[in-house]
């Protein structure tokens, strides 16, 4: 768009100008970009004074709840091969203990995560939890993951498999 008068640049709707702006970040034409932005319309804005920490807790329980999931879920996908390793290949497989101590690393991983996530909304005053069921809280798997913080909760995993692959 270089050439374009800032006059016609003001024309454009939002979504063209983000999209213009995304294509010369793209294209890593910052001067272009900082252009584009410094002509668009500007306005003043009327919100509830809750609007700001609302949409930045939303964000972040959005990511927190992204991570913890996606760690959880490697935790398990870790237990799955676990499992049928030492279904097929029996316990003196040597991918076991990498397997179990991958599992361990992505459930730590989980609850470090929720941690960070809960010290950092308590302290803009906020419950995390209620916080977390706003966005549509955790799946049970991981919730269960963040909720059994003790440290038997490996004993109950290896437990739980041992009675799956029982005859």
């Amino acid at each position: 768009m270089k050439g374009v008068s800032d006059r016609l640049l003001g024309n454009l709707d939002p979504m063209q100008r983000c999209s213009v702006i995304f294509a010369d970040l793209s294209r890593e034409d910052f001067t272009e970009a900082n252009r584009l932005a410094d002509t668009a319309p500007s306005g003043t804005y009327v919100a509830g004074d809750f609007y700001y920490p609302f949409t930045r807790a939303m964000l972040v329980a959005a990511l927190a709840r992204g991570d913890i999931e996606q760690a959880t879920a490697s935790e398990w996908a870790a237990r799955c091969f676990w499992s049928t390793r030492l279904h097929s290949e029996g316990q003196k497989d040597e991918a076991l203990d990498i397997l179990w101590d991958a599992a361990q690393c992505h459930r730590t991983r989980a609850r470090s995560l929720w941690s960070a996530y809960s010290q950092a909304v308590r302290e803009v005053g906020m419950d995390p939890g209620e916080v977390m069921q706003a966005m549509g809280g955790l799946s049970k798997l991981a919730q269960d993951t963040i909720d059994g913080a003790g440290d038997n909760a490996a004993d109950d995993a290896l437990t739980l498999y041992a009675a799956m692959l029982s005859p």
